[in-house]
């Protein structure tokens, strides 16, 4: 019997609102970039495959390490792009606009589902790999009181897919993993790694691209069904 669910942060609950690419775009030409927008695809999506390959404990750089993780990755980023340097300056725009709850959009589903899976007296969570400013992004988009536990991977020392992350959110949670479904966009963070860790999973596929998976949804309004 399912007792919990949890939920992944990014591009399950919330989402930059503009894209990603716009902004890094706009200050990177700003920064004196030549900016070609297929190649800062190419680039992000690169350094965010980087990013997962690190070991789940050292990504984002941990509570003390976060400044000079994405010093790092805005360098090679910008590095890919036209073998450039990130400026201060524009390390310091683009730090604060994600920073900024104004930048970060709920999607649509998020409020009705999380409110119908409080009613029905079921405990929620987050299990995200994220910085440190997590918790706070979530409580200044008002999300914060439907979660009992909330689970980062930079303050947590340990991410997704590893099993510690989601056995430590269960054990906060007072359930038993086979007792909690985790719900997120990943299929390798998400999926795999709540399945490996004992815990049931559905793989939010709000495009479409594993359609005909047993375990997708296309909104999260289609958990209530699946428990």
């Amino acid at each position: 019997m399912i007792r919990a669910v949890c939920f992944d942060a990014g591009a399950t609950l919330l989402h930059p609102d503009p894209p990603v690419e716009e902004i890094y775009g706009r200050v990177f030409r700003e920064d004196g970039a030549r900016v070609e927008p297929e190649a800062l695809r190419e680039a992000l999506h690169a350094g965010w495959l980087r990013v997962q390959a690190a070991p789940a404990g050292d990504r984002y750089g941990g509570v003390s390490g976060e400044e000079g993780f994405w010093r790092a990755f805005l360098s090679g980023v910008r590095a890919s792009i036209d073998g450039g340097v990130v400026s201060d300056a524009a390390f310091s725009r683009l730090a604060t606009h994600f920073r900024d709850p104004g930048s970060w959009a709920v999607y649509g589903d998020v409020l009705p589902t999380l409110e119908e899976l409080a009613g029905r007296g079921l405990e929620l969570a987050v299990i995200s790999n994220w910085d440190s400013h997590l918790p706070r992004l979530l409580d200044s988009l008002e999300l914060s009181p439907f979660f009992r536990v909330v689970s980062v991977s930079a303050i947590e020392a340990t991410g997704k897919p590893a099993p510690e992350i989601f056995h430590r959110t269960c054990r906060k949670l007072g359930v038993l993993p086979s007792e909690a479904l985790h719900v997120g966009d990943s299929l390798r963070d998400d999926v795999e790694g709540a399945r490996g860790a004992g815990l049931e999973a559905l793989l939010l596929d709000r495009d479409g691209r594993h359609a005909g998976a047993p375990e997708a949804i296309a909104s999260l309004s289609h958990i209530s069904s699946r428990l």
